[in-house]
């Protein structure tokens, strides 16, 4: 009588545990299921990747050069920031501009440069890029005195910009400052549609010339600037 009582005792405790390892193993499946679902979603939803052309030069290239090429406290201030940018020709040419005496007269004098925006045309088979440059800075009237001094004063240039491709670098080669000349009766001298191509006698409306010197300090009253003429 014993025996049967602890045979019924063990058959209810074994049924209870595949009751519960039952209950378990369809709560895993479910979990997985659910799971796997979820992830699917998500998959989804994911937005795609957009895949970025590295082998362009781009508009932040140039203007990050900008950036670093117009905005220092003094003259040759920023060269070593610069510096990463450029060919190291380019840099000796860039220092050695700057040592000229029509760009140490103002050494002391135009301060605290900031860039401010520019206009950036890109033509990628010659990798040259024309831009319309805007920055402000403080002129001083004595040296290393703000009395009279004249504050965020605006000033604009445009200049051509020659890229060399290292890698996945591109490095400034060549800088020009240049002068765009349009006809009268014309009220923007630096409007394109699209980027200007290179100047050539039968591809182009405009004929620049100019040459290859550096304006490194870009100054009021600077005359390391090319004047190139546009036409239409």
């Amino acid at each position: 009588m014993y025996n049967q009582k602890k045979l019924k005792t063990f058959k209810r405790v074994s049924l209870i545990v595949v009751i519960i390892f039952a209950v378990l193993v369809v709560g895993g499946i479910g979990f997985t299921i659910g799971m796997s679902g979820k992830q699917a979603a998500i998959k989804q939803v994911e937005k795609p990747k957009v895949i970025v052309d590295t082998k362009k030069l781009s508009d932040s290239a140039v203007n990050k050069f900008l950036i670093a090429y117009y905005t220092k406290k003094d003259l040759g201030e920023n060269d070593n920031r610069y510096k990463p940018l450029m060919t190291d020709s380019m840099y000796n040419q860039a220092t050695s501009n700057e040592k000229l005496p029509v760009n140490q007269a103002y050494k002391g004098y135009v301060i605290d440069q900031v860039f401010s925006k520019a206009d950036i045309y890109i033509n990628q088979k010659d990798l040259t890029a024309i831009c319309n440059v805007t920055y402000k800075n403080t002129q001083l009237t004595k040296l290393n005195s703000k009395v009279g001094a004249l504050f965020d004063q605006p000033n604009k240039v445009t200049i051509r910009l020659t890229f060399l491709q290292q890698g996945k670098k591109y490095l400034v080669n060549n800088l020009e400052a240049i002068t765009l000349v349009e006809p009268d009766g014309t009220t923007s001298a630096n409007s394109y549609p699209t980027a200007p191509a290179a100047p050539s006698s039968s591809s182009s409306s405009m004929s620049m010339s100019s040459s290859s010197t550096v304006s490194s300090s870009p100054s009021p009253s600077s005359s390391s600037e090319v004047s190139t003429t546009k036409e239409k």
